[in-house]
Order: structure tokens, then sequence, then C-alpha cells
């Protein structure tokens, strides 16, 4: 039952649009999990996007993820810029969330108009961005700065003196990867960690290809890397391509 009303808060379907591609994927270690991931339109040439990962597995874990989802839509329907949307969010959650629990997260906006995604980041894994080669230069994977604490780990004042909107640009050939630690923590037989490397490295040989194409190649990696123990932890994977 708790699979199925969790099933209810993750996008079925991403909004059409000429200017993106969008593929995610989403895998619960228990029947229930803790991750959720976001897309929705915001206005005429701006989309939100969003990731994040509760502490803890099962229907607690489910719960949490089910209030954050719709409390962050809501902030960033209302026009928040992300960190503010975070700031207001981590509010409303401190007020409800057990002591022992948090939830990594990143807000972002796709601006295609002015080729920019702007986003803030509380404490998840730092987006990646796979940058289109010009002219002779080549493609590059790099992972995006920013600063920024776990949603009811701190205090309001805290979280508030740390968080902060970063901007970069996103062009035409460009791709947004977002990910949950489920994708670089998953281990081999021998407890080796798939790894931040790894996932750059990957993903720079795949500049060009479609999100699915993407997401399935990828998958298929970790799948060939960490075998069954790639079960021992929620999976959540978001990539977006402008066109």
């Amino acid at each position: 039952l708790a699979s199925n009303v969790q099933s209810l808060f993750l996008p079925a379907a991403f909004p059409s649009t000429k200017e993106l591609e969008v593929d995610a994927r989403y895998f619960s270690s228990q029947q229930v999990g803790g991750d959720f991931y976001d897309f929705f339109r915001l206005g005429p040439t701006s989309y939100g996007l969003a990731i994040a990962d509760v502490s803890g597995k099962g229907v607690p874990a489910s719960l949490l993820m089910a209030i954050g989802q719709t409390t962050l839509r809501h902030l960033a329907k209302g026009g928040e810029p992300p960190a503010e949307a975070l700031v207001l969010l981590n509010r409303e959650l401190n007020e409800r969330m057990r002591e022992d629990m948090f939830i990594t997260a990143i807000y972002g906006i796709i601006d295609f108009k002015k080729n920019t995604f702007t986003f803030a980041r509380a404490g998840h894994e730092l987006p990646l961005i796979i940058r289109a080669g010009e002219g002779e230069s080549k493609p590059k994977a790099e992972y995006l700065e920013s600063e920024g604490l776990a949603l009811g780990m701190v205090p309001d004042e805290l979280f508030e003196e740390v968080i902060s909107d970063s901007v970069t640009p996103f062009n035409p050939g460009d791709s947004l990867i977002l990910f949950t630690d489920g994708i670089t923590e998953a281990a081999d037989s021998e407890q080796e960690q798939f790894s931040t490397d790894r996932l750059a490295a990957f993903a720079q040989k795949s500049s060009g290809k479609s999100p699915k194409q993407f997401n399935n190649e990828l998958l298929k990696e970790l799948r060939d890397f960490a075998g069954d123990a790639l079960n021992a932890d929620d999976l959540t994977l978001i990539t977006v391509r402008r066109k």
C-alpha cells in the first residue's frame, strides 16, 4: 500500500518540451524508499529540477519523502529561487522531522532563454554536467561546486548562513546528471565503490547520447560493477539534455 501511494508522488510523465530531453530512473532497496526526483514547468522558458535523498529506508523515509516533495514543488511553483525555496523547506521540515532523520537535496531552475542552470544544494551529491565541445575542444564532464547543509540537520540560522544559489551555463548539447549516493557508493565484491571519479569518466565518454540511452548504459555499467549489491541502497538518477 505504501509503495502504491509513494508512486503517486513521482512524476509519471515529464512536461513536453522542444528544448530539453529528460529521463529518470528510481529503484528502491525495499518496497518503499526515501529518494525522490521531480521535473516541472515553471514558466515559458524555465523548468524546475529536483532530487533528494531521505536518511533511512522503508515507510518512515517514504512518508518524509512525500512531505518534502510536495512542499518543495509548492514553494517552487510560488516562484521562489532555489536557495530561498530550500530555506523555507528547511524551516518547514525542522518542525516535523525526527531528530535522527535528515534530507539531502538539490533544487535548480533551467532557463533555456538565458542558457543557465541556477541551483542550490542541501548537502547532496554534487551535480554533474557534461559540456559539449565546441570546435576542436572535446566534451568535458565536471562536478558543479556548491555549499550547503542537509535539510533538518542544523538550526535554521546555520542552514541559511551556508546555502546560496549557484549559476552555471547550460547550453545546447550540454547534459545535466543528478543522482543519489546509491550510484556512487555502489560497491563490488571487494567493497570498492563505483565512486564519483568513475561516474565522471563514464559521463565524459557518453557526451551526445540521449538521456534515456545514457541512463540505460550507466545502469548496465553499475550492474556489471556491483552485481546484486546494487540493490543495497535506494538509487535515483535523472538526466536532462539541452537540444
